[in-house]
């Protein structure tokens, strides 16, 4: 498994986020029940209605799920209001030849540069689509932060099915991103290449100022 001899690491807050470990050591109830403990820590008695614990064990489920699936280095949910409805942050190696601005566009994502991230800059993706679960029909919020090298493509994915929810993940992301560093088998420290007719340089910036 290639994404084994990768590394990701950054800087996230202790409240409010669930980092899944990609190896946990004990019995895997101990770190539910850990983790379902402290959450409860954070929102209080007065939150922990009927259902909550079940609600949020079925999503550290699913994310521990999606710790384990082919290229994925890391899995994170993001708890910003008290209820069991978490965005899910993946840090993923992308297979394959990455995706230029035309094939996002294609995709149905908004597209922009993103200079803000610790290895280098690289595109915010941005889409939303409608999906029917259990009959009910839902609006589901995806942002891809895509960054590539010749070594191969980090994207972080933040998804989540609620508009307020997810608008709060993105606002804390550039403190993950300005932190995060991914190290590659050789040791290297991935360093993401300009994309090619959208990284700005500094030069250009000058320019677009002294032609005002």
């Amino acid at each position: 498994m290639m994404e084994a001899e990768w590394l990701a690491e950054g800087v996230l807050p202790q409240s409010d986020w669930t980092r899944v470990p990609r190896e946990r050591t004990g019995e895997p109830e101990e770190w539910f029940q850990s983790e379902i403990a402290r959450i409860r820590s954070w929102w209080g008695e007065e939150s922990w209605g009927p259902g909550v614990e079940t609600a949020v064990r079925e999503a550290l489920t699913d994310a521990v799920a999606k710790a384990v699936e082919q290229g994925t280095l890391s899995v994170m949910l993001h708890w910003p209001l008290g209820v069991p409805v978490p965005s899910r942050v993946r840090i993923v190696l992308a297979a394959g030849a990455p995706l230029d601005v035309a094939g996002w566009r294609e995709a149905g994502f908004d597209v922009d540069e993103y200079p803000g991230a610790a290895f280098g800059p690289g595109l915010k993706c941005v889409a939303v689509r409608e999906e029917t679960i259990n009959g009910e029909k839902l609006q589901l919020f995806t942002a891809v932060y895509s960054f590539s090298a010749a070594s191969g493509s980090v994207l972080v994915i933040a998804e989540a099915g609620s508009r307020e929810i997810f608008q709060m993940t993105m606002a804390g992301l550039p403190v993950l991103l300005s932190t995060l560093q991914v190290t590659e088998p050789n040791g290297q420290r991935f360093a993401a290449d300009p994309v090619s007719t959208v990284t700005r340089k500094p030069t250009d910036e000058w320019e677009g100022i002294s032609n005002a």
